[in-house]
């Protein structure tokens, strides 16, 4: 097997060979699918009682970031550190690593690229960050959060959130071949870095996991360290790659060769066919429900008795509304921050014009209204809501009445529009 310059037979020094067994026994633990999820489960539940006093146990809950996530990367390390003196004691005779190296190389291209193809793809697409949804342009500002906030200004441009996808898609494709695999892994690094930092800013819990790509990308540069600084810090001539192939036979390289295209064509298209079918079923381009939009209370008559809007009253609603996903939200006129809000699954008759606002819990019936319309943006509705009779006078609005949504963009700006 031939090797690049950066992997050429010299020895390594003592610094290196630690080094590079740390590293190795870390990505093992941590990114090699067999040994990063044997024990770990009892291991840290076993520490946490042990040795902090704490219960930890595995909870999914949408966050990469939990008490249990932290636990594992320090007894990762632990595990590491343990195993790299034991490794250094056993073949402290071995000068070099480079086979070993060469392998690791290969899956962490690929583990990276991966990656960086599912998330970009969910960019791409728009399935990660849609667009904002009718709820969050009626929560003020200030209660926000500041993932809300990130996931309100990034789902807002289509543009901004296509080109960043694109930019994670060209890095993951490049990956995948050794010959762009430097430029591959620089695009990375720039991507990721640039999410990492998204991350630790606006408090958006997959800090541990894009920190963990930004290393693995600052590890495939490495490689290249050599050339690259000749190239952009020395300004010398640096010398190609050279031709690195994992078998001797000819015949052996050129089947890798196509079973390895074979597979990310599949695989990419897989992924895209999978994401566009999603968008169609619940993301931006998905059918509206019916009676989508924002349905501002005007009147509010409670058991025959009209009860005043006042700001901190928790029984009168303030907005009734539908989202782009099947979901029914009630704004109360104290509901300021999404915490407070009512959130129900809605079922629409619009031949009886009836509507059941179920409870997503149990899926027990909570409201049976009937609804008409006074005029093209004014609807009644009328029925029971908690066994209680209702009526609600209401005015129609969608995101288009919002100034964020039907500002568009302008070449041209006499005077900056900033409200």
């Amino acid at each position: 097997m031939n090797q690049t310059d950066n992997l050429a037979p010299t020895k390594w020094n003592l610094l290196k060979r630690i080094f590079f067994r740390f590293f190795f026994i870390y990505c093992a633990v941590s990114i090699f699918p067999v040994l990063s999820g044997i024990f770990w489960p009892q291991l840290i539940e076993w520490a946490g009682n042990h040795f902090f006093n704490e219960k930890v146990a595995y909870h999914p809950s949408g966050s990469g970031d939990t008490l249990y996530d932290f636990y594992e990367v320090i007894l990762k390390i632990i595990v590491s550190l343990i195993a790299v003196i034991i490794w250094s004691i056993v073949d402290r005779k071995r000068n070099t690593y480079n086979r070993l190296l060469y392998w690791q190389e290969v899956y962490i291209r690929y583990y990276l690229g991966y990656f960086l193809l599912v998330y970009g793809l969910m960019k791409v697409i728009k399935l990660q960050f849609g667009q904002p949804l009718l709820s969050a342009l009626l929560i003020p500002l200030g209660q926000k959060s500041p993932m809300g906030l990130a996931w309100t200004f990034i789902g807002f441009s289509d543009v901004y959130t296509i080109f960043s996808g694109l930019c994670e898609v060209a890095a993951g494709c490049l990956l995948f071949y050794r010959k762009t695999r430097t430029l591959g892994a620089l695009i990375s690094f720039g991507v990721m870095l640039n999410v990492f930092l998204m991350n630790m800013s606006y408090d958006i819990p997959v800090k541990l996991f894009s920190l963990e790509l930004v290393v693995l990308s600052a590890f495939l540069i490495g490689l290249d360290y050599k050339r690259l600084f000749n190239v952009f810090i020395l300004n010398r001539p640096s010398q190609p790659q050279k031709s690195r192939s994992p078998f001797n036979e000819k015949w052996a390289n050129i089947t890798t060769q196509v079973i390895k295209g074979i597979a990310i064509s599949g695989a990419f298209s897989y992924m895209l066919y999978n994401n566009i079918n999603s968008q169609a079923l619940y993301g931006d381009t998905a059918p509206k429900a019916p009676m989508y939009g924002i349905y501002e209370v005007e009147e509010f008559i409670l058991n025959n008795d009209t009860i005043a809007p006042l700001l901190k009253d928790s029984v009168r609603w303030k907005n009734l509304v539908f989202e782009r996903g099947g979901n029914a939200v009630i704004f109360n006129m104290k509901s300021i921050n999404y915490d407070k809000l009512q959130h129900f699954m809605p079922k629409v008759d619009t031949l009886k014009r009836e509507i059941l606002l179920l409870n997503y819990q149990d899926s027990s019936l909570v409201a049976k209204l009937h609804y008409h319309k006074t005029d093209s943006k004014h609807y009644i509705f009328k029925g029971i809501f908690n066994s209680d009779s209702l009526k609600l006078h209401t005015i129609r609005m969608d995101e288009k009445d919002f100034p964020l949504m039907n500002r568009g963009f302008h070449w041209v700006n006499e005077y900056p529009y900033n409200r």
